[in-house]
This record gives structure tokens, C-alpha cells and sequence, in this order.
């Protein structure tokens, strides 16, 4: 992870260097020179700062980070050719268009859907890839052709999203209602800034040059920073000045550039590379600030700012995470330990046939203790199946290995179904341990699961009609006598969910699982994984 972050941040360090090559370049020709460039060229510079300050902080190495960050530094590049109006850079900036439009829509059903598999998927993405593939190459046959495909492009985009809006609509609405207040904030700030913009410069026309292409790709990009980086605490940890020193540093630099320019008759382009060169300064002195502290912050753990920055988690996480490596270790020791010491000791003997046997089985036995075990830690949904289609297939595997196959199970879901992260884990986790308690002690013969989610609220209601309990055992054999009953009842307190269990009738049990999704923080958590 730190070679990789390190290997970015050296990209990063590249990509800088040649847009201000570019910049020296533009300056030469006078092709950059007029005022109207001017707001371009801050819009650019504001996409390229965003890019690099995301990069700066993914040290984790999201993905999701970096396809947005790739993403920035695309735009800002094709933003910034565009602004030359010689032939060969206004086809390289066209080519940018077909492939900014593309990945940008793959980007928003990444991020909607939260990477995971949705009705129309694979026919969506079939659609997209073609029409984008076709238009990329019909540039090189014929230019009205490529107008055509173009424009046939932007129509298959927006109609894939709006039947994926009518299809999901309750899954985008409910994005929509949970992120309405970073949505409309920074559509109103865009809005405004563009409309006086528009207004000042209505009777010239070059001032308005592509901003209809600026609107459309700023606003999607600059909503998703602000929902991926909306929790501003968390954010202090990975910037070395406080924020009143930085905007006081920015001003002064700002002023200072100002003043430079006015002295020595600075364009417009001049001003920009300085600018750059200075924004390249600063990236340059953090990628080495981070690798003269690499040792500092993330291999000793007894560095005080490791502690602060790193490590400053609270005594029940500390627990909790005690807990799992003891575990782990148990497990270690009394599954796989005594399992690898018989395979050793019957090593010298493997020369007989009925040995090999029992090695390779014990191996088999091994494999699958260790993906059971894994699976357990951290559940893998395939990415390949449904939400419905994945909990389908764990309550088939656990009919088969806890139900011997005698044990009926009805799933009731739509097949819809959504749950945005991490919700989808904590019902499965919990889904998982209630059938099991079912499969284990109720001597049922069908086990009932019904699975909604409606109004904001997950129920999950599990019930069988095995033995069940009198009505006074019900409390007596609560949640406090159960450890898994017990470990969901504290997952569920953290969410604010509730869980109740009741006698199912005739016979058996029945238990209730509510729990409020708060979608707010459910895409900054995936984002920020």
C-alpha cells in the first residue's frame, strides 16, 4: 500500500509537471492569451488542486478515490486543450470528450449502485462500451459520422440512465432525499457562480465558450467531493496547517502573484503557470514529507504522532479488536495448528497410498476451514449476483451443511432489493446467525425469512416452527445468555436498530429485526472504505 500511494503521488508529481510544460508551451504561441480564458483556466486549476489534494489524502488506496481522481485530472486536461483552437489539439480534446462522457457515467452507476451488480447491468455496460468504442473510431473515418455517433453517444447515455432512474427509482430517490443538502448546496454555488458569470458576459459570446460542457461535468464531480469528504474532523488529520493558516497562505500567495503580474505586465497564461509551479512545489514537499515520516507513521507504533493521527481510537474499539485477534488466534491454534503438526509428522510416511489420502484430505478439510473462516470475519458478497440472489445462496449453503437438507427454508424478498453499504453486511451477518440458531436448536422442519426494506427501515423477520419457548423462557433466554443473540443485539444498538423475539404459532419462534438505514453516511462510508 505505501509503494502504491508512493507510485501515485509520483504520477501526480508528472501530471503537474506537464501541465505547466504545456502552459510554457501555450505561452510561446500567444494561443492562451485573451481574458476570456480566464475563468477556464481557474475552473482548471480548481479541478487539478481537488484532484491532488483527494490523492494526497487517499492513503488508504480506495479504488473508488482513485477512479475519481483519474477522472479529475482527465477533465482538467481536456478542459485545458480545448482551449487551444489549432486543429490537432481540438481532435485530441474531442477524443478526451467521447472518453470523459463514458467513464463519467460508468462513474455516477459505480457510485449509485455502489459497485455492485443491478438489473440492466451487463446489457447497460454493453451498450456504453460499444457506442463509445464506435465513436472513438469513426473520428478517424469521417467527421460527420463522428457527429452522428457522438450525439448518439450522449442520447444512449442519458436514456441508459433514465430507464435505470424509472427501474431503481426508489434506490435513486432515496440517494437523492439522503444527500439532498450537499446535492442542493453545491448545485445553488455552481448555479450562481455560472448564472452572474453569464450575465456579465452576455454580449460576448467567446467568454461563453463551452460552458455548457463545463455545468455538466463540474456539478456531478464536485457533488460527489463534497458528499465522499462531508465529515470535516476527518479531514484534519491528513493536513499539516490548520485551515486559518492555509487560507491565510493562499491569500497571501494569491496577492503576492497579483502583484508580480501587475509589475512585470504579466497574460493571463503567465499568471497560471506560477500558479502550478507552486501547487508543484507543494506536492512535492508533501510526497517527501510522507516518505521522510513513512517509518514514523505507519511502523512505529510508538510514535506520538502516530498515537494522535493513526491510532487514536477509543478503549471499546481497542477491545473489540483484542477480541478478534484472540480469535483468530484460537482458531489458528485449534483448527489449522493441529491439523499442519499430523500432515508433518505423516510426511515420512506418504509414501503409502492410504497416507496420501489422509494428507489430502486433511488439506481439503484445511482449505475449506480457512474460507469458511474468512467468510466469516468478512463476508464476500458476489458482485456477480443480486443482493436477494447473494442471501439466497448463504441460506443454501447453510441448509446444507446445518440442515442436512431436512429443513425447509422460504425466502420471501423482492428481487429489487437494496441495501446501501455497509447495511447489506450487517444483515447478512445477522441473517446468518439467526438461521443458525434456527437450524441448531429449534428442531424445526421450515424456517420462514421475510426481508424489506421500506421507508428508509430494514425488517428482517426470521421464524420457524420448531419447539420455540414458553412465554416466561422467552426473557430468561434473552439476548444476555446468547452470544451471538447478544453480539447483534449491540451491533443493532449502535445503528439504533431493535430486535425482538416472540412465540411463533403455533409452534416456534419468531424473531424481528428493524433497523433505520441512514443513507447520509452510507456513501461517504463507501466511498471512504
Amino acid at each position: 500500500m505505501k509503494k502504491s500511494y508512493e507510485k501515485k503521488q509520483i504520477l501526480i508529481l508528472l501530471n503537474q509537471l506537464l501541465v505547466i510544460l504545456y502552459l510554457c508551451y501555450e505561452y510561446t504561441q500567444n494561443s492562451i492569451a485573451g481574458t476570456e480564458k480566464l475563468i477556464p483556466l481557474i475552473i482548471i486549476s480548481l479541478i487539478i488542486i481537488d484532484g491532488a489534494y483527494i490523492s494526497y489524502k487517499n492513503i488508504k488506496g480506495n479504488i473508488f478515490l482513485s477512479r475519481f481522481t483519474n477522472l479529475l485530472f482527465l477533465v482538467s486536461w481536456q478542459f485545458l486543450i480545448s482551449l487551444d483552437e489549432s486543429r490537432a489539439f481540438n481532435t485530441l480534446s474531442t477524443l478526451l470528450s467521447v472518453l470523459i462522457l463514458y467513464r463519467s457515467i460508468q462513474f455516477l452507476l459505480i457510485f449509485f449502485f455502489q459497485d455492485t451488480t443491478y438489473t440492466y447491468k451487463k446489457i447497460t455496460d454493453w451498450i456504453l462500451t460499444i457506442i463509445f468504442l464506435l465513436t472513438l473510431l469513426s473520428i478517424l473515418i469521417n467527421e460527420r459520422l463522428f457527429a452522428v455517433l457522438f450525439l448518439l453517444q450522449w442520447v444512449l447515455s442519458f436514456s441508459c440512465i433514465t430507464i435505470l432512474f424509472l427501474k431503481h427509482r426508489k434506490r435513486f430517490a432515496f440517494v437523492l432525499i439522503s444527500e439532498k443538502r450537499h446535492l442542493l448546496k453545491t448545485g445553488i454555488i455552481i448555479f450562481i457562480s455560472f448564472l452572474g458569470y453569464v450575465m456579465i458576459f452576455a454580449d460576448n459570446p467567446e467568454y461563453l465558450s463551452n460552458f455548457g460542457w463545463y455545468v455538466m461535468i463540474v456539478f456531478p464531480l464536485f457533488s460527489i467531493h463534497s458528499i465522499a469528504f462531508k465529515n470535516k474532523g476527518a479531514v484534519g488529520v491528513y493536513i499539516p496547517l490548520k485551515k486559518t493558516n492555509l487560507i491565510a497562505m493562499c491569500l497571501f500567495s494569491l496577492f503576492s502573484i497579483t502583484l508580480i503580474g501587475l509589475l512585470f505586465q504579466f497574460n493571463v497564461v503567465s499568471y497560471f503557470i506560477i500558479i502550478q509551479m507552486i501547487l508543484l512545489m507543494v506536492l512535492l514537499r508533501f510526497t517527501l514529507m510522507y516518505k521522510d515520516l513513512n517509518n514514523t507513521l505507519f511502523d512505529n507504533e510508538n510514535s506520538k504522532m502516530a498515537r494522535e493521527n493513526f491510532y487514536a481510537h477509543n478503549l471499546k474499539q481497542v477491545m473489540k479488536e483484542e477480541e478478534l485477534k484472540r480469535d483468530v488466534s484460537n482458531y489458528l491454534h485449534d483448527e489449522i495448528l493441529q491439523d499442519i503438526l499430523s500432515i508433518k509428522n505423516m510426511i515420512n510416511k506418504s509414501h503409502k497410498e492410504e497416507v496420501q489420502k489422509i494428507i489430502f484430505e486433511t488439506l481439503d478439510n484445511l482449505n475449506l476451514s480457512i474460507r469458511e473462516q474468512m467468510q466469516e470475519f468478512y463476508p464476500t458478497l458476489l458482485k456477480t449476483l443480486t443482493l436477494k440472489e447473494n442471501y439466497g445462496y448463504l441460506l443454501k449453503t447453510l441448509k446444507q451443511k446445518y440442515g442436512k437438507g431436512e429443513v425447509d427454508i422460504v425466502f420471501n424478498c423482492k428481487k429489487n432489493l437494496f441495501l446501501v453499504d455497509p447495511y447489506h453486511l450487517v444483515v447478512y451477518r445477522i441473517l446468518k446467525e439467526l438461521v443458525i440458531n434456527a437450524l441448531k436448536h429449534s428442531q424445526c422442519s421450515q424456517i420462514t425469512v421475510a426481508l424489506k426494506q421500506e421507508n428508509e427501515k430494514v425488517e428482517l423477520i426470521v421464524a420457524d416452527n420448531g419447539i420455540g419457548f414458553k412465554e416466561n423462557e422467552i426473557e430468561k433466554y434473552g439476548f444476555n445468555h446468547h452470544k451471538g443473540l447478544n453480539s447483534i443485539n449491540e451491533q443493532l444498538f449502535l445503528l439504533t436498530g431493535k430486535m425482538s423475539i416472540s412465540n411463533n404459532h403455533p409452534t416456534g419462534l419468531c424473531v424481528y429485526v428493524q433497523i433505520p438505514m441512514k443513507g447520509g453516511d452510507s456513501y461517504q462510508y463507501f466511498i471512504n472504505r
